[in-house]
């Protein structure tokens, strides 16, 4: 006795009827995950990448090879939202880091704030560390670049 395949065949004209059928190549469009919510997410998560890193004195190649075993670049292109960063990835960087993953959910100008006041205290000479600006100044250029580099495909 044959068991019956767990699986069900569909003919093209089943699939042409409903557009939205899983099966449709047009279904598996990857740019459909490409909309503006997913932007705000995937910018969220790159600028707390882009802070932490610059925060604790990392370079993007010593967490690409120590942390991701990925290249320089395509560890740069997460940061840039040119490729998609997946939790898997961030749950490694922050792991082997020490590093809090549940910070992830907090706005990232609220935590650069309260590190400049956990380190550097209230800051009434208003001299800021040298980090501070170059993290401002990477979350900058990945406003302008982001919407861009997100829909590139």
């Amino acid at each position: 006795m044959k068991d019956k395949p767990n699986f069900i065949l569909v003919n093209s004209s089943e699939i042409a009827k409903d557009p939205t059928h899983r099966l449709d190549p047009k279904y598996w469009i990857r740019k459909k995950r490409h909309n503006a919510e997913n932007l705000i997410l995937a910018k969220l998560i790159a600028k707390h990448l882009i802070m932490h890193r610059i925060w604790h004195g990392l370079t993007q190649t010593k967490i690409a090879v120590e942390d991701l075993q990925v290249t320089h670049q395509q560890y740069q292109k997460i940061e840039a939202i040119t490729n998609d960063v997946f939790y898997v990835q961030v749950a490694r960087i922050f792991k082997n880091r020490g590093w809090s993953k549940e910070i992830l959910e907090a706005d990232p100008y609220a935590v650069l704030d309260e590190w400049l006041k956990r380190d550097y205290g209230n800051l009434e000479s208003k001299v800021l560390p040298d980090k501070y600006y170059k993290i401002i100044n990477a979350w900058k250029l990945l406003d302008l670049k982001a919407e861009k580099n997100y829909y590139k495909r």
